[in-house]
């Protein structure tokens, strides 16, 4: 497997784990400037949700993969090993805010409408660790002159083996850049508050579920789709619904 890390002087950090660290400070950040949440309680729930998306992104990825995991029990205890998944991710993070903000007494509702910068700055900072670490790879394709450089190139998979792919990283970091510029713009023209997180994890869903076409990395398969893809399209299905129930919830209290 190719080297993914930064060496300093006496260490070296692996590069996925930077980029999503990076990703979480710059996430509080956004908090801290879009709530009115002292630093304290921001911190806080943030290190609820990182906790909790932690330890659901472990289980996520365990239980996609419980092929192998099923005889190397031991190893699913290790995520520095490798392998997180998306969705556990956000679930256990929202499981993980959710606990925090009720412990503190804090309303998940604003909490959520403050935080929904944090996923298209955190699919980014994932598919720029995955390009980095040579995760979520795309599908080999018969030649790179068929297609547009943005859409092939020659890249490695999870062994080291060069061949030309689908860039599916590459994808993954233009659909959180494209989420980023539409959250800028409901949160300046002032639309959709309150259902601007929902709609963003709903387009995110949506996104990942089309670049599951394009990836040829190892996953599952249930009726012709990778079993990422049904995740994706029941986040999206719980997205959209979050959605609309807002707005109606909007409408009633108006």
């Amino acid at each position: 497997m190719p080297d993914s890390s930064i060496a300093f002087r006496f260490f070296s950090v692996p590069i996925f784990s930077l980029a999503l660290t990076l990703g979480i400070v710059v996430s509080i950040g956004v908090g801290a400037w879009r709530s009115a949440l002292r630093l304290g309680a921001l911190i806080d729930v943030c290190l609820g949700a990182a906790v909790g998306g932690v330890i659901g992104a472990r289980i996520g990825h365990v239980l996609l993969n419980w092929a192998y995991f099923a005889d190397a029990l031991s190893e699913a205890l290790h995520p520095s090993a490798g392998g997180l998944d998306w969705h556990g991710a956000v679930i256990g993070g929202l499981i993980g805010l959710a606990l925090v903000a009720g412990l503190r007494k804090l309303n998940l509702r604003d909490l959520l409408d403050a935080l929904a910068p944090t996923l298209p700055l955190l699919a980014f900072a994932g598919w720029f660790g995955c390009w980095a670490a040579v995760c979520g790879y795309g599908a080999e394709v018969d030649t790179l002159a068929h297609y547009p450089a943005f859409a092939a190139a020659e890249t490695r998979d999870v062994y080291g083996i060069v061949a030309p792919r689908y860039n599916t990283q590459v994808f993954g970091m233009a659909l959180a850049l494209a989420l980023g510029i539409v959250c800028l713009v409901l949160i300046g023209r002032g639309w959709l508050k309150y259902r601007r997180f929902w709609l963003l994890l709903a387009l995110l869903s949506a996104g990942m579920f089309a670049i599951g076409f394009f990836r040829g990395d190892y996953s599952p398969m249930l009726d012709g789709l990778r079993a990422d893809q049904v995740l994706d399209i029941c986040l999206c299905l719980w997205g959209v619904v979050f959605t609309v129930y807002r707005g109606r919830e909007k409408e009633a209290a108006a």
